[in-house]
């Protein structure tokens, strides 16, 4: 179930740059794609051979994952998860594509534990205490859970062994 979010913010807009690399004496790859840069916007400047701007991509927060937001913000260097797949066949050199970004850490973990690849840029500025008032206004602690009963015997009556 889904829990309605408080004081969403819209959804974050951005763009992020790979930059092609030269792969040297590796007789399998001439080259790889790197993740070297965010841009605020959905408005990337024009590509070139080397690099290439890949937008249209967006980070949306949602209520119900604010405890890993949270952890997140609470991290040495809080982060922004790209989910990163390669290139499809039809331009088998290309550069990979974004499938989902996220800065939820708990989301980032399951992306990896399903095999997915994931990379992560640092946080830009204004955005960990913006991400952290959303979680805070969101947060719910969870629930305790009853103990479990367990049904009596009903005779009362000691039984060696039992």
């Amino acid at each position: 179930m889904e829990h309605e979010m408080k004081h969403a913010p819209g959804a974050l807009r951005l763009a992020v740059c790979f930059a092609r690399q030269r792969v040297e004496g590796n007789r399998w790859i001439s080259h790889r794609w790197a993740l070297v840069g965010l841009s605020l916007d959905d408005a990337p400047p024009p590509d070139d051979a080397q690099r290439v701007v890949v937008g249209g991509l967006s980070l949306s927060l949602h209520g119900d994952e604010a405890e890993g937001y949270l952890m997140n913000v609470a991290a040495d260097e809080p982060s922004l998860f790209l989910m990163i797949r390669p290139a499809d066949d039809a331009v088998p050199d290309g550069p990979p594509t974004v499938a989902a970004v996220s800065a939820n850490f708990y989301e980032a973990s399951r992306w990896m534990d399903a095999g997915e690849s994931v990379e992560r840029l640092p946080l830009p500025a204004g955005w960990a205490g913006a991400i952290e008032a959303f979680a805070r206004s969101n947060y719910a602690p969870p629930h305790k859970k009853r103990g479990k009963r367990y049904a009596k015997t009903g005779d009362h009556r000691d039984r060696p062994g039992h």
